[in-house]
């Protein structure tokens, strides 16, 4: 059957495809330091009096243009290593000043100001630094208009506080940038502060909602920069690990085994040219300090996602995403080596990964044959290159492959005399991001898989099988800055197979507007609101419709730091051979007005599916959710982070309890200084009847150099009592060389 939405979007994009006009430009100078610049968090030095003042920066989101209720100072300086940012942002009045002492990166709810380079001068991708009044540091990519804080580069700031209001200054050496060296000395310059007692957020230039496209387009022109070096050079980050852990046998007497695993490597990053670098590691120590935070798992249709932390992974990760999620990096789970190529030449962007992993991720999700099985050992590569056209227009295509070793003996849950062999999976795909006009946006991608497995039945022989499909995700979208509409079409065939990805569900073509329109009233107690409507079908390979889905809903954003999104849906889903209609009602609310709490409710109630194996056990039943969340910060120096949500399934509403699942969390960080802190993270899973706590001492110099000391212990009820079964040590430090 032929996709309902695609030719409209396909026909669409071509009849309305023209050039788009640049956007003009603010124009501003960096002023080269004649002297040495101290960053200790005072502008005491006579360059910054030479510097010319940035300061018209105006509000954007609410009253939009208007002048913000504090000033903001920004200088530019730079000498033959470093760029220099001085900063003087105002705050009067008893309470002006919202901001903790916190890790890095964990500002985003403080005051903070954050500078965007955009050091090819691309008008899309930037890199983020930003401090807060304590001089803790934030950073990250800007990637189009969503920002990623996967990026840690290593950079000096320093800040002081005072009765007027707070300083800055910002030293990034030049080594952590990559820009082309004999470029024209012009980068893109974008700068926001948020002041969260006025809840206002400024910008300079100002940001206009009704450009839309990437953000960078509306950035100013930051000239003066020519003649400098990023510098060829070689990093060494060698690192030691160990990890001890113990497992209790409750049912064999209570006794604990214990094993011990003491790990040493490093990684090497060569910096090929100015804009491109390689990674390569020996023996890499992939493991993530961060817990996962719990998730339901019961009764669930789809698979839950899980997102990346291993460094290794998260440099250049912005690289490798595409409209359809093909490259999901925790299929990699274990890798034993790796290496990694990300950078920009001209107008080409290209990345690379190859792993060597030694099995053990999980499988679900990744399209036909998706199952519960662990992966064997295998190796992984991903290659992507995107080639830039015109004003934020880009092309680009992808190629990935995972070859599967196989299991000896039988594996978990195989057939009997079943054992998957080797398999190979290929995915190759092309794909569009093109402005067609000042409001008109399309992208789009079209791939295809192929996937061979080698079964070994019997000792006579080894049968072969091959599946091949193929996918395509298309999307017009117009916005005005008032009016966003979308159309979109997307299809997984049911052959389709990314075993590098992550897919919700293959088998699948999916039809869908969506539409808002932005209503700003502002009022003595609206600032806005926006209604919205979501509606899509749903059909398998063959044309049968599978599911409908329609939701109107409100978002409101009052007055006090108050928001409120209200929304209601009516939907028909096929669950095996047969059709449920359902109908839900959601509520969600928050409040930061407070510095000392903000707080987070929702509610999600109505029909929903039991998803049981056959027919004759699965039945339309109630479904409520439940979540409550607060950060509690009675102290700069501690933040608490505390989570609670209930997931209810009854086969009436309020009667007749099928499952009733309680997931509690409270993350607590107490932080000595900006680089030593230590943080205790309890959750307790009432389904599983599971307390899993972890704790982490941690010392941070910058990003590469760092001490870990952390330690878990599991709780379990058993029989009506609560056991300690499992607990575990550990101990990791590396430190970044950069001769």
């Amino acid at each position: 059957m032929r996709p309902a939405i695609l030719p409209l979007i396909l026909a669409t994009a071509l009849g309305c495809a023209r050039p788009v006009e640049a956007l003009e430009r603010v124009q501003v100078a960096a002023t080269r330091a004649s002297g040495s610049i101290r960053i200790d968090g005072r502008l005491d030095e006579p360059d910054w009096a030479r510097a010319t003042p940035l300061t018209a920066f105006r509000l954007i989101f609410v009253r939009e243009g208007e002048a913000p209720s504090e000033s903001t100072d920004v200088r530019v300086l730079f000498d033959d290593r470093h760029i220099y940012f001085g900063i003087r942002c105002g705050a009067h009045g008893r309470g002006s000043l919202r901001a903790s002492l916190a890790p890095r990166d964990q500002i985003l709810d403080d005051d903070f100001i954050a500078i965007h380079l955009d050091t090819y001068r691309d008008l899309h991708r930037a890199y983020m630094f930003g401090v807060n009044p304590y001089g803790v540091q934030i950073d990250g990519i800007l990637d189009a208009g969503d920002v990623s804080l996967d990026w840690d580069g290593v950079w000096d700031a320093e800040a002081t506080r005072d009765s007027t209001g707070w300083t800055a200054e910002m030293a990034i050496p030049l080594r952590t940038l990559r820009f082309p060296d004999r470029g024209p000395g012009v980068w893109g310059l974008w700068m926001r502060r948020q002041i969260t007692r006025a809840d206002e957020v400024c910008s300079f230039p100002l940001w206009r909602q009704a450009e839309q496209g990437d953000i960078m387009l509306q950035g100013a022109d930051l000239s003066g920069l020519a003649g400098l070096r990023g510098g060829r050079r070689v990093e060494f980050e060698p690192y030691v690990a160990s990890l001890t852990s113990s497992v209790r046998d409750v049912a064999g007497g209570g006794r604990w085994s214990s094993t011990r695993d003491n790990e040493g490597g490093g990684d090497v990053k060569l910096t090929i040219s100015s804009t491109m670098v390689a990674n390569a590691t020996l023996n890499p120590d992939y493991s993530q300090v961060e817990a996962d935070a719990l998730q339901f798992d019961v009764n669930q249709r789809y698979p839950l996602f899980y997102p990346e932390k291993r460094p290794f992974f998260l440099e250049g990760a912005e690289t490798f995403t595409t409209p359809i999620d093909l490259v999901y990096t925790r299929r990699m789970a274990n890798p034993a080596y790796g290496a990694k190529l990300v950078g920009k030449t001209g107008r080409w962007r290209l990345g690379a990964i190859v792993t060597r992993d030694d099995g053990g991720g999980s499988q679900d999700g990744i399209g036909a044959g998706s199952g519960d099985q662990p992966a064997s050992s295998g190796s992984f590569g991903v290659a992507r290159a995107t080639y830039d056209i015109g004003e934020n227009s880009s092309v680009g295509a992808l190629l990935t492959t995972h070859r599967s070793d196989g299991f000896e003996g039988t594996l978990p849950g195989a057939g009997p005399g079943s054992v998957p062999g080797v398999g190979l999976n290929v995915v190759g795909a092309l794909d569009a991001k093109l402005r067609l006009a000042h409001a008109l946006f399309f992208t789009g991608q079209l791939g295809g898989s192929a996937t061979r497995t080698d079964s070994l039945l019997d000792a006579g022989g080894t049968v072969r099988t091959r599946t091949d499909d193929a996918a395509y995700d298309a999307e017009l979208r117009y916005a005005d800055g008032r009016t966003d509409v979308n159309l979109i079409e997307n299809y997984l065939g049911p052959g389709f197979r990314a075993e590098t990805g992550f897919l919700q569900q293959v088998d699948r073509r999916r039809s869908e507007i969506v539409g808002s329109v932005m209503l700003r009233p502002e009022n003595a107690w609206l600032r806005s609101w926006q209604p919205i409507v979501d509606a899509y079908l749903l059909h398998d390979h063959a044309g049968m419709l599978q599911e409908w889905y329609v939701s109107p809903m409100i978002d409101w954003k009052f007055q006090r730091q108050t928001h409120a999104h209200t929304m209601v849906e009516w939907l028909r889903e096929r669950w095996l051979t047969r059709d449920y209609d359902q109908s839900r009602w959601i509520l969600n609310l928050d409040n930061s007005q407070w510095r000392a709490v903000a707080l987070s409710v929702g509610a999600d109630v109505g029909d929903g599916i039991y998803y049981a194996p056959t027919d004759a056990e699965s039945f339309l039943g109630w479904t409520e959710t439940y979540t409550g969340s607060a950060t509690v910060r009675p102290a700069p120096r501690m933040t608490a982070e505390l989570s609670a949500s209930r997931n209810r399934f009854s086969r009436q509403p309020w009667h007749d309890t099928v499952y009733d699942i309680w997931l509690v969390g409270a993350k607590c960080t107490w932080q000595f200084t900006r680089r030593l802190y230590v943080r205790v993270y309890p959750q307790v899973d009432s389904g599983r009847q599971h307390l899993d706590g972890d704790g982490l001492l941690g010392y941070v110099v910058h990003p590469g150099t760092v001490l870990y000391v952390g330690w878990n212990d599991g709780l379990d009820r058993i029989d009506g009592q609560v056991h300690a079964t499992s607990r575990s040590w550990f101990v990791k430090a590396s430190y970044l060389i950069q001769p």
